[in-house]
């Protein structure tokens, strides 16, 4: 696979950059490109060209860009993965494998039960540092689209009655429908998953007043790091890209 490279900057063909001190670094260390050697990069808003290494020094790499190409690796879903903070490794291995599955959009919730509490000044940083790992699976796995990641919040703020034409799920162990089961979903999609210990009865009860479907993945029950991840797999298998 040809490395790619995020760049949020407008790209145009014949267009030339200086690379941070970071991604210039990644380049000649990590990758060990030389000059003239060919890569990729995108915008994060789904623009990817071909570009080439014009210009390598020890602290500094200058790209040069070539044609734009076609990008292709966008789900026709779109899915809001809402799901409650787990902790550090396990949080982070989720956003990691949900942008890998196509998630649009992620948005972190704190619950009664979540383990994890964060002041203001700790999810801003949580934040910064899931924004890096999103933008690192996108270089991995071939998005072009960066997954939108809304501020942490209160599940309570959070919930409310979806809009017309979008399909809010709520996974429950035990719930009423299958989602290998559920009829095709719309294209747009809330899923929300709970924490360690699963939702409050009266947030759950909030979810169905908000009109979310308790759907449920089968007679085991997951842990919270790979129920959304299953959920998305099998969300893509039966109406996305997979």
């Amino acid at each position: 696979m040809t490395p790619r490279l995020y760049l949020p900057v407008s790209l145009r063909a014949g267009d030339e950059f200086d690379l941070s001190t970071e991604q210039s670094h990644y380049v000649a260390r990590v990758l060990r490109l030389r000059p003239g050697d060919p890569l990729q990069v995108f915008d994060g808003k789904g623009c990817r060209h071909a570009a080439v290494i014009a210009a390598l020094q020890s602290k500094q790499a200058r790209l040069r860009l070539g044609d734009a190409l076609a990008p292709g690796a966008e789900s026709p879903l779109s899915i809001t993965l809402a799901q409650c903070i787990s902790s550090a490794e396990k949080m982070d291995w989720t956003i990691e494998k949900a942008v890998e599955l196509g998630v649009a959009a992620i948005q972190p919730l704190i619950s009664r039960r979540s383990i994890v509490r964060l002041d203001a000044q700790r999810a801003q940083r949580r934040s910064e540092h899931w924004q890096r790992l999103i933008v690192a699976a996108c270089m991995q796995c071939g998005r072009d689209r960066l997954p939108a990641l809304a501020p942490t919040t209160d599940l309570s703020r959070w919930l409310a009655p979806p809009a017309p034409g979008v399909t809010a799920l709520v996974l429950v162990p035990g719930g009423a429908v299958r989602l290998s089961r559920i009829d095709t979903p719309a294209a747009h999609i809330r899923l929300l998953v709970g924490p360690e210990s699963g939702l409050a009865d009266d947030e759950l009860e909030a979810a169905r007043a908000a009109g979310f479907i308790e759907a449920s993945l089968g007679p085991r029950v997951l842990r919270t790091e790979t129920a959304g991840l299953a959920a998305l797999a099998v969300l893509q298998a039966r109406a996305g890209d997979l």
